[in-house]
């Protein structure tokens, strides 16, 4: 069907269970089937246009005359309060990820270099090395859980180095940035926006003084960097605090979601597990099919910034452009079987990182991470299993695992 000629009742409904629903490990691959083959190109109640289908996603992301507004907080399924909408993730919304040329080219200039693939390969042996590390210390118990254990401690420690955040600080930091994210999931209502005022505003607290120290007392890392630069390509201090909280939630959040949810992915398919674990050469391509398969952003807004067509509509200045992007990843047109996990899939990319401009600077260096922590976890762990409930946090956008028990041995 096209946009125009959809039930508005049944397809707003699907979306709206799509976007509501905690689905748990099965994820919302099936309500994306079904909104995919009802309405794949959806505009809905508030004019927001919805996409499901990986060539209107990619092409989309690719359009120069679409790009970043305050869509963040344009799609809701709650009303929030315009004092709260101004204050949410403010420091947050003036950092690259929402911002245009030249504000994004700027921006991102300033700290590309240190996630380029040359760069990333720098780093490779100091990854491992902390892989081994947290794997020396799984093998002290028979059950663990993952997440707490390796998932979300590999990516907040390479990230912490990379950035020079202090190791006692960064556990601390976590928790925040996950309250912070709040209002990039259309379902979060006005509570969950406020507590994610509040977290900013105490990780800009800690990051704008470690800044200043790192001014006094630069070191070579990246934080340094961004803080003599303060100034410098009109670099304020907003922008310098919110640009310090989005290296480090980039450094780990969806890493930490590839870890886990790829972990998860391959606990369900025991022969594609054993397929990695006897091929270790097949790493590059496994982690790119773990990110198609489920992967750990799942939405991804935009704003129209000139009139153009989008999925054959057309579009004016305002309108809200909502992304699919775990629905374009299951696309049969583009990925046959796509319900199946194969790590020996070729064919087209993931859209798990995006795509076009604002495509994910961290992209390279999860990758890395991911290549070099699967086969190496396989290969100590060879009968590694579940042994528990898993448990995935609410919402949609970022799709991850808060628990995942597994028997080692």
């Amino acid at each position: 069907m096209t946009a125009t000629d959809q039930p508005p009742s049944s397809a707003g409904q699907l979306l709206a269970e799509v976007l509501l629903t905690d689905f748990g490990a099965a994820g919302p691959y099936d309500g994306y089937r079904r909104l995919r083959e009802l309405a794949p190109v959806l505009i809905t109640g508030s004019r927001t246009l919805v996409l499901s289908r990986y060539a209107d996603c990619d092409a989309a992301l690719r359009n120069r005359a679409i790009g970043k507004a305050d869509e963040s907080l344009g799609f809701r399924l709650s009303p929030i309060p315009e004092e709260l909408r101004q204050r949410a993730a403010y420091r947050f919304r003036r950092t690259m990820l929402f911002r245009n040329p030249p504000d994004h080219t700027r921006l991102r200039r300033l700290v590309s270099s240190a996630f380029t693939g040359r760069h990333v390969e720098e780093l490779r042996a100091a990854v491992v090395t902390q892989i081994e590390t947290l794997l020396d210390g799984l093998a002290e118990y028979d059950t663990v859980d993952i997440i707490s254990e390796l998932a979300l401690p590999l990516p907040v420690g390479v990230i912490g180095d990379l950035l020079g955040v202090p190791e006692g600080d960064r556990a601390a930091a976590a928790p925040l940035i996950r309250d912070m994210l709040a209002p990039l999931e259309p379902s979060s209502d006005a509570a969950a926006v406020a507590r994610s005022a509040v977290a900013e505003d105490e990780l800009a607290a800690y990051f704008a003084d470690l800044l200043a120290a790192k001014r006094r007392r630069p070191a070579d890392d990246l934080l340094s960097r961004l803080a003599t630069a303060r100034g410098a390509d009109g670099l304020d201090d907003d922008e310098c605090v919110g640009s310090a909280i989005l290296l480090f939630t980039a450094g780990f959040e969806t890493t930490t979601n590839l870890i886990g949810n790829g972990l998860a992915a391959l606990l369900a398919f025991p022969d594609q597990r054993e397929l990695l674990r006897s091929r270790p050469e097949l790493a590059p391509g496994a982690v790119e099919e773990l990110l198609r398969y489920d992967a750990p952003v799942q939405t991804d807004g935009r704003t129209v910034l000139e009139s153009t067509t989008v999925a054959g509509i057309e579009c004016e200045p305002g309108r809200v452009i909502l992304m699919l992007l775990g629905a374009a990843n299951r696309d049969p047109d583009r990925f046959s079987d796509p319900d199946r996990l194969d790590l020996t899939r070729s064919g087209s990319p993931n859209l798990a990182f995006g795509s076009g401009i604002h495509f994910c600077l961290g992209a390279h260096l999860a990758r890395m991470e991911g290549i070099e922590l699967f086969p190496r976890l396989l290969a100590r762990f060879p009968a590694i299993a579940p042994a528990g409930e898993q448990i995935w946090r609410s919402g949609l956008s970022f799709r991850g695992l808060q628990s995942l028990p597994i028997s080692l041995s």
